[in-house]
């Protein structure tokens, strides 16, 4: 088959529910540090570094508290959809932090590392017992 058309993650693809938008108070802007560059997607799902509370993204085979989510990619402060992280640099994010809210399973970008149910449902459970709600693609 030939593709017609490619589109990018959009928020409106994996957040569809999110109690009093207006007021955010589900949002939070936190600080990434990645030790290599990467380009943050918005739906890419996050974890906290134990040491220090800096964000990166969530792998399942972190040791330094990571692995666990703990929120999800919004966007840059300025408001893109698409971010790139330098390298060993400390960089404002916006993330979905606290519930009610409810993401799409499908939607949700998780790394490779998350190659089994069993790993996947963890995180889901995490963002869950932030009331963030894991629901099926619609």
């Amino acid at each position: 088959m030939t593709v017609v058309a490619t589109d990018t993650p959009r928020l409106s693809g994996w957040l569809k529910y999110e109690e009093e938008p207006s007021l955010g108070l589900c949002h939070e802007v936190v600080t990434i540090n990645e030790a290599s560059a990467k380009t943050l997607v918005t739906g890419t799902v996050l974890g906290k570094v134990t040491v220090g509370g800096k964000y990166k993204v969530a792998v399942e085979t972190a040791s330094d508290g990571s692995k666990v989510a703990d929120a999800i990619y919004i966007g840059n402060v300025l408001g893109n959809d698409t971010q790139t992280v330098a390298a060993a640099t400390d960089t404002k994010i916006l993330v979905l932090k606290r519930g009610k809210a409810i993401v799409s399973k499908g939607a949700l970008l998780l790394d490779s590392t998350y190659d089994n149910d069993a790993k996947k449902n963890a995180v889901y459970a995490s963002l869950e017992a932030l009331e963030i709600f894991v629901q099926p693609t619609i």
